[in-house]
């Protein structure tokens, strides 16, 4: 069974690192991507329904209702060169216009993203007051009151470095991968938190990258003690752990088992079903810029897996084992 499943592999870019995984996996998660104070949500579509996408959010912003002050909603359309799509400068639901959001379509390779991101505006002569209390009392500097020039600048660079891409393919530049996306670096030392998830009807993988710092009392197996206090709570056992550095990547794994619950097609409880939490943690305690943090988690919550237990640590150490860093990722 492991080597249908394996029968054909690619490659994942995922943040600034890549691994093969079973060419029957697609990526489920395409919202769940933080730029520094950007949030992106990426789709592969195709232009017409690009076009569409954005005339029906314009007609949605243009219609909705808000009191005489605040009017009206969509207080700018901004066009993006060479076509790429626009940026819509609009009112956040239920708040004063001075609580705004910037809200950019983007359309790259036949990818659409949406990136977000909530702006302050306090440029406004009604809002005086308000701007005085918020320097007087809150401490804030005048460029604070209004932050729109400075995020719309970052979103417009974001946007230009930001390209559409297929899920194989793995960029060489120097830059961070996506989900359908990837974003090349500038001088800038950005904030990153990247989500992947994979699933399938035996078990799930997720993905996560980004660049905490973690504190030494909290690296995997520097938590032994919490860890196996609530093992033994819920039955779990440990296949195997320890430090590994698969291509040179440093990790520590944690492979633990034990028992679950499972509902059958019949809404009826049943017990006594394998579970598994296998856990990496990669450059934590170590993590820069370049070599960030990475989880990788394989679970299966609520499935009843057709592999045995040493087909599912093969099948961890198989993707685990391809680990390594993104091509010029430092």
């Amino acid at each position: 069974m492991i080597e249908t499943l394996f029968d054909k592999a690619k490659p994942q870019c995922i943040g600034r690192y890549v691994i093969d995984v079973p060419a029957s996996f697609n990526n489920k998660l395409q919202d769940k991507i933080f730029i520094d104070d950007f949030k992106i949500e990426s789709k592969f579509i195709y232009p017409p329904a690009f076009q569409q996408r954005i005339e029906l959010r314009e007609k949605e912003l243009i219609e909705r209702t808000t009191s005489k002050e605040n009017a009206p909603v969509l207080k700018e359309v901004i066009q993006l060169p060479d076509g790429k799509g626009v940026i819509f400068d609009s009112n956040r639901s239920g708040t004063d216009d001075a609580y705004r959001t910037l809200e950019a379509h983007v359309y790259d390779n036949h990818i659409a993203f949406i990136i977000t991101t909530n702006i302050l505006d306090l440029s406004a002569p009604k809002y005086a007051d308000e701007k005085k209390s918020y320097i007087e009392v809150s401490g804030f500097s005048e460029i604070e009151t209004n932050t729109r020039p400075t995020k719309l600048a970052a979103m417009q660079s974001l946007i230009s470095r930001l390209s559409g891409r297929l899920d194989h393919v793995v960029p060489t530049e120097n830059g961070v991968c996506i989900p359908n996306g990837f974003i090349l670096d500038d001088n800038s030392k950005q904030q990153e938190d990247i989500y992947f998830l994979y699933e399938n009807s035996d078990f799930s993988l997720a993905i996560n990258m980004d660049h905490h710092e973690t504190p030494q009392d909290e690296i995997l197996l520097n938590k032994s003690f919490e860890i196996k206090k609530a093992m033994a709570l819920n039955n779990m056992h440990t296949f195997k752990k320890g430090e590994i550095k698969p291509n040179g990547v440093p990790a520590q794994e944690w492979l633990m088992y034990g028992r679950q619950k499972i509902y059958n097609k019949e809404n009826n409880e049943e017990s006594g079903f394998p579970y598994y939490s296998f856990l990496l943690k990669v450059n934590q305690g170590t993590s820069s810029f370049a070599k960030p943090f990475l989880s990788i988690t394989l679970f299966n919550n609520d499935k009843e897996t057709t592999y045995s237990d040493a087909e599912m640590v093969e099948i961890w150490d198989r993707i685990v084992g391809s680990l390594r860093y993104k091509p010029n990722a430092f």
